[in-house]
């Protein structure tokens, strides 16, 4: 009965401390394409943290190779403590590995959830626009993650043409930052269409010298006046690499 108490009482606590967390939202004006209701934020809230923990929900065993929830909780233990090259040096000595028709399996499963997530995050944008940090939390990421990878069979071209026409119209309404934009929009040219950033904001890992790099660009004078464009300040000197000289 102590521990039903116990659990009781937190349970409570919990519910009040929303309360007053969702209460001091109403009324602020939080720059969206539209006013929100208490029912709306509730809605939000619960619809972005849902789709931060399905966003990884079979990500995480195919990125790490292994389906054993506690080996991934000390990697992550890992990367919390000591940073990403120290993560990458802890994986490599685990040295795991995954059947590739369990793989697929999985990837399956992840694309479904990706496509779902990606309409209903699609609706939130037309509604309401890029969702601020005041309205969402430490949760406002999540739309920076859910955007990074374009679901299957999607064109990631004409995805990241559409979506950048989209988003400069945010960051002119102040609703997602510049930095926010450009780091989706190099990611895209980095990571998926193998091009040189514009923007210059996501450092590399580099498998053979397990160091952070700076980011590829092809050209500093088109990406600081790209910067430039979004008010974000210039690249300097030793913060980029050139595509071609590596």
């Amino acid at each position: 009965m102590k521990t039903f108490d116990h659990l009781y009482h937190s349970l409570i606590a919990y519910l009040i401390g929303q309360f007053f967390i969702l209460g001091s939202l109403i009324g602020q004006d939080f720059q969206l394409k539209k006013e929100v209701s208490e029912d709306e934020i509730a809605y939000l809230q619960e619809v972005i943290q849902e789709m931060s923990e399905t966003d990884q929900q079979y990500r995480n065993y195919i990125a790490n190779e292994t389906m054993d929830d506690k080996i991934i909780e000390q990697m992550n233990a890992v990367y919390d403590k000591d940073g990403i090259e120290a993560y990458m040096k802890y994986t490599k000595s685990l040295n795991l590995s995954m059947d590739k028709d369990l793989k697929d399996s999985l990837w399956v499963l992840q694309h479904q959830i990706d496509i779902k997530n990606h309409l209903t995050l699609r609706g939130i944008f037309d509604t309401y626009g890029f969702l601020p940090e005041a309205l969402l939390g430490k949760n406002t990421y999540v739309q920076l993650l859910l955007l990074m990878h374009p679901p299957k069979d999607w064109d990631p071209a004409e995805y990241l043409e559409e979506y950048t026409v989209i988003f400069k119209e945010e960051v002119k309404a102040e609703r997602m930052p510049p930095e926010t934009f450009a780091k989706f929009y190099d990611n895209i040219k980095a990571k998926i269409l193998r091009e040189p950033q514009l923007y210059g904001t996501n450092q590399q890992f580099d498998m053979k010298t397990n160091k952070v790099l700076p980011p590829i660009i092809e050209d500093v004078n088109k990406s600081n006046k790209a910067r430039k464009a979004i008010g974000l300040p210039l690249l300097a000197e030793g913060e980029y690499r050139l595509w071609g000289d590596q």
